[in-house]
């Protein structure tokens, strides 16, 4: 991956201006290699100094001060905090996902291929999923088994690596293909909305597509019996 040194921008030059603008006398940053794309900062009066995910290593100049620009306004509640649509346009494109997947799928502890699932086929429940109409078929996704993940949902997701990670438990023979379907459809939903910089926006239509679901109660209850929720 090229980073920032390479494309021509010191990414500490980046925050520090950025920070000015916001109060700041002195602001460092610098990439960090974080399992998740997020960024943190510690600040304390005119001093601030960020960490940004390495995932955002090979961002042209423009969007990686689009960034630093919403953060500062995101931790000062400013008004116009929601990413740009450049940012967002980069964030979605073919070539961060081709670039960032495979990085992302090696930091996180026990992602699994779908071959290795013993009574559970993840690959043929995508293409029911795909074959019934309620997904688009995206070759860009990556579907495992998660034995990292200890909670009692279906799984996780990553909508913009396009990454999912379902639960183990869901390797089961107790549950039906239906039951499995749905569960697997939860997780590649949140995938097939995609990005949307409004959390409250894309949670209402995640549940107005899961409402839709047929037999989602009777799926749910059966799913419930071997631990999971949905």
């Amino acid at each position: 991956m090229a980073f920032a040194d390479e494309l021509g921008y010191d990414i500490s030059v980046i925050y520090s201006e950025v920070g000015k603008k916001y109060g700041y006398e002195t602001v460092t940053a610098e990439f960090a290699e974080f399992e998740e794309l997020k960024l943190k900062w510690v600040r304390h009066g005119g001093w601030a100094r960020f960490f940004v995910s390495d995932y955002l290593g090979d961002a042209p100049k423009e969007v990686a001060e689009s960034i630093a620009e919403t953060l500062m306004r995101k931790i000062f509640s400013a008004e116009g905090s929601d990413y740009s649509g450049e940012v967002c346009d980069w964030l979605t494109s073919d070539g961060f996902v081709e670039r960032n997947q495979p990085i992302y799928i090696s930091r996180k502890d026990g992602m699994v291929p779908p071959e290795e699932g013993k009574h559970k086929d993840l690959r043929a429940s995508y293409g029911r999923l795909v074959s019934s109409g309620f997904l688009d078929e995206d070759r860009r996704v990556f579907l495992g088994w998660d034995h990292g993940y200890g909670e009692p949902g279906a799984g996780r997701s990553s909508v913009l690596m396009k990454v999912v990670g379902a639960s183990p438990k869901l390797d089961s023979d107790e549950i039906s293909d239906e039951a499995f379907d749905y569960a697997v459809y939860s997780l590649l939903l949140r995938v097939s909305i995609g990005f949307v910089p409004c959390r409250r926006r894309e949670n209402r239509e995640f549940e107005e597509k899961l409402s839709q679901y047929p037999r989602r109660d009777e799926l749910s209850e059966e799913l419930a019996r071997i631990g999971v929720t949905v």
